[in-house]
């Protein structure tokens, strides 16, 4: 079996600061350090605020997370960084210390794009506790990933993005949000119902306790022959509708559960809405979009059959039980529909969806593999980075 490395690896993308240790797929251990207490007085990150936490945070995070793996630098074979996206002063904080202890210790640097990671997080594998490591990491080496292509879906508050995932470092964005984030979409209206922050999984709390049909908010991009996502307009009806109720003084209690509960099914309605269509395309690779007379005029003889063999859920959103929900009654529903059975990957812990650095020792574990190593002791931060650069 060839070697299998273990990495150090740390993301300081935005307010948290986090650092992991992974052999392979598997994860070793992942500490994350929150900011959010000291961000609630903005409504918000506030640059300057989180650089200077990265600073305080990220050495007693890696300390940590060697600590908790077990493991020591004599054992560490290469150290894993966010070079981009994100906020520019918090990237610079975890390249400035990559680079220090890259050198200090003679190791390897592999940089990685943190949408990637979001993309891939679903791969990762907790440490067995029954198996010792080495039987562990046999059995992974020995199971084949799961067959490709397949659709990341990536939904978090800065991005939201349709992937295809052609190969291990091989992407194409097929559709993505064309202004909000839905993450940024969900919080955003959470803070105009006054839920602190963040307020994004607040909302999906207060949406269990809602019921569907006393407001009507849109749907956009059901008229547009692609595959983007719109979630601006939604948020600027919403926030007219929470106005307007508080100045009626009828936004009360039960009337906040409602509203969750209409925009959050909104915001996934767009994106299941989309990606039944993705699944449904006559020609994917051409991106053609099925117009509604060929999708009504479509039978079991002639439904067509998509490349994709299974659809893996990355981001913050990806933590929403009620998105899942949604997700696998899709797949089910073109199964029938179909007759192809597509699997849902999600990452196995929570902590996974959120920023974190597990995600990116596990896409380096790739990069280690096609020995795509940083050739530059000075790692220049790419804030607005994509994912078709699979290596920065």
């Amino acid at each position: 079996m060839p070697k299998i490395p273990k990495l150090l690896a740390i993301d300081t993308s935005c307010d948290d600061t986090s650092a992991s240790v992974t052999t392979g797929r598997v994860v070793l251990s992942n500490v994350i350090a929150s900011q959010t207490q000291l961000h609630k007085q903005y409504g918000g990150v506030f640059p300057t605020v989180a650089k200077e936490a990265h600073r305080v945070n990220i050495e007693p995070s890696v300390r940590m997370a060697l600590q908790r793996a077990q493991t020591n630098w004599d054992e560490i074979d290469a150290i894993a960084v966010t070079i981009g996206p994100g906020l520019a002063p918090a990237l610079e904080v975890g390249l400035r210390y990559a680079e220090t202890i890259a050198k200090q210790h003679q190791k390897k640097l592999i940089t990685i794009n943190h949408i990637e990671a979001h993309a891939l997080s679903a791969l990762a594998q907790p440490k067995s506790r029954s198996l010792p490591l080495a039987a562990q990491l046999a059995d992974i080496e020995q199971m084949q990933l799961p067959a490709l292509p397949a659709l990341a879906v990536v939904i978090s508050g800065g991005h939201s993005e349709f992937i295809l995932v052609k190969q291990i470092g091989t992407y194409e964005i097929i559709g993505q949000t064309i202004d909000d984030a839905a993450g940024e979409c969900l919080d955003k209206i959470g803070r105009a119902l006054n839920l602190g922050y963040p307020a994004g999984p607040l909302l999906e709390k207060f949406a269990k306790k809602g019921h569907l049909g006393r407001f009507e908010l849109p749907m956009a991009m059901q008229g547009q022959t692609t595959f983007d996502l719109s979630f601006s307009g939604l948020k600027t009806a919403a926030r007219a509708l929470i106005t307007k109720l508080e100045a009626a003084q009828h936004l009360d209690a039960q009337a906040t559960y409602d509203l969750a509960a209409e925009v959050q099914a909104a915001v996934f309605g767009q994106i299941i809405y989309k990606l039944e269509r993705i699944l449904l395309s006559p020609d994917l690779a051409q991106k053609t979009y099925p117009s509604r007379h060929y999708l009504k005029h479509l039978t079991a003889d002639t439904m067509p059959q998509t490349p994709i063999r299974s659809i893996w859920l990355g981001g913050g959103v990806a933590a929403n039980r009620e998105l899942r929900r949604q997700l696998r009654a899709l797949l089910n529903r073109h199964a029938k529909k179909t007759g192809q059975q597509l699997k849902l990957l999600v990452p196995y812990t929570n902590k996974l969806c959120a920023d974190n650095a597990a995600m990116i020792g596990v896409t380096a574990f790739y990069k280690w593999q096609q020995g795509l190593f940083s050739t530059t002791d000075i790692l220049e931060r790419q804030p607005n980075l994509k994912i078709a650069n699979s290596h920065p």
